[in-house]
């Protein structure tokens, strides 16, 4: 065995293994003699027939495969061994064909241990962006609860109006073939098709009408991508949301005295989330500024491990929408390749960030003890976000007890950042999303 090293890059380490021929000979005679326990050779006991007989009878791809696996194993560990290298990370392999009595060369991409050199990490000057709290976004929050607590209720005293439900008997075809055939279906109007709604708006109940739609290539059925499609609609009922008065009986039900104390919750509530949301943009540009004044080297296998993680996480989602990644990657307006990209691109900045904060957090001496974990188990149970089962079942688990140690670290360096740093408060005229401000509260969660 044979092999040369090269540094692909200061995390990689690339070996170029050569076995000879007679050593693969003597592991395809291994090999044929573990497989001749279990294959059967007619007029042989197992184990007992002549390799000649065994060839014609064992599965030469398994075989070959065996082989390549059992010759890199032992000569890839070998070959490490004597450079002395230890791998970060399990290392890939890039092997070809392998025929017996013919040398064989592979290689092997060994993952190595990042280099994480900090530039400086306190004393910078960044920009928080601050909010201010506008009535609208209060309105805003009011109607949400609202929506979410508002009843169906039929209307029979006027015509179909926008956000309406309806009942309605619907047949639908494109190129003289019926797509769908007429059928009772619920149509609502917020998630219909815009120009299916457009159409149904000032119909009564058992007015019909028929209409063309062209689609391009997202329409609601794959069948009409790229067809123009004639609906056909009988409004069969009209039904609407009823949202609660906006009174003291609707704050009672939500175990608050008076819809002016409601409202003043709901602004206090709004207040915290723009404020974590201004936090955490702060605390990104104070992360920005550490990585663009450090020089931070790892192994690709790292983005690859976030890669595979976000699409496992992904792959969850969909399950539970009983949708697949096409309709998602369609819905979202990404190709394949983009969606790869962009999951590629936020990987490499989760690995470069997460070591650069594990180096600080190394440099300061940041430790949890075992009765700081222990207080926060308890403080999780205080505010019900795990049960008393999962108290008892976890506070031992040595793997729970590091993941609650590591979220205890990152409150460390959070406080950290923020007292050794000077934030500079900039009023923002833009005002962030309901969406953004309650991505800010969950990841603070």
């Amino acid at each position: 065995m044979e092999f040369t090293t090269e540094q692909s890059n200061p995390c990689t380490l690339e070996f170029t293994i050569n076995v000879d021929a007679e050593q693969v000979s003597r592991t395809f005679e291994s090999v044929y003699r573990e497989f001749s326990r279990y294959v059967s050779v007619p007029g042989f006991r197992p184990g007992k027939a002549p390799r000649a007989l065994m060839e014609k009878y064992v599965n030469q791809g398994r075989l070959q495969e065996r082989v390549r696996e059992k010759l890199v194993a032992e000569i890839g560990e070998q070959a490490l061994k004597e450079a002395e290298v230890e791998p970060y990370r399990a290392p890939t392999l890039d092997a070809g064909e392998i025929q017996d009595k013919q040398p064989f060369t592979f290689k092997v991409v060994v993952p190595l241990e990042p280099i994480v050199n900090l530039g400086a990490y306190t004393g910078i000057e960044v920009e928080r962006p601050v909010f201010l709290l506008t009535d609208d976004m209060v309105d805003s929050r009011i109607d949400r609860i609202r929506n979410e607590r508002a009843r169906i209720e039929r209307v029979t005293d006027r015509a179909v109006q926008a956000d309406d439900i309806l009942i309605a008997e619907v047949d639908i075809e494109a190129d003289g073939e019926v797509i769908s055939p007429k059928r009772r279906q619920l149509l609502n109007l917020t998630t219909v098709p815009a120009q299916v709604a457009e159409n149904v708006i000032g119909l009564n109940i058992d007015d019909e009408k028929s209409f063309d739609i062209t689609f391009g290539d997202d329409a609601p059925q794959e069948e009409l991508n790229g067809k123009t499609a004639t609906y056909t609609v009988k409004v069969a009922s009209i039904s609407a949301k009823k949202l609660p008065e906006l009174d003291d009986a609707f704050a009672e039900q939500l175990g608050v005295g008076s819809i002016e104390e409601f409202r003043n919750d709901i602004k206090a509530q709004v207040e915290a989330e723009a404020t974590r949301y201004s936090d955490q943009l702060a605390e990104q540009n104070i992360i920005r500024n550490i990585l663009e004044n450090s020089e931070i080297h790892y192994p690709y296998a790292l983005v690859r491990e976030e890669m595979e993680d976000a699409y496992r996480q992904l792959a969850a989602e969909l399950k539970q929408m009983n949708a697949t990644y096409e309709v998602w990657l369609q819905a979202n307006g990404y190709t394949a390749e983009a969606h790869q990209a962009e999951v590629e691109g936020v990987s490499q900045m989760r690995v470069t960030t997460i070591l650069a904060l594990h180096s600080i957090a190394k440099q300061e001496n940041f430790q949890v003890t075992d009765e700081a974990i222990d207080a926060e188990y308890s403080n999780l149970l205080q505010k019900g976000r795990i049960t008393e089962q999962q108290h008892d079942e976890w506070i031992d688990d040595p793997q729970r007890r590091f993941q609650i140690a590591n979220a205890l670290i990152q409150q460390d360096l959070h406080k950290f950042l923020f007292e050794n740093n000077t934030l500079k408060d900039v009023v923002e005229a833009e005002v962030p999303s309901p969406e953004e401000l309650a991505e800010a509260v969950a990841e603070d969660e």
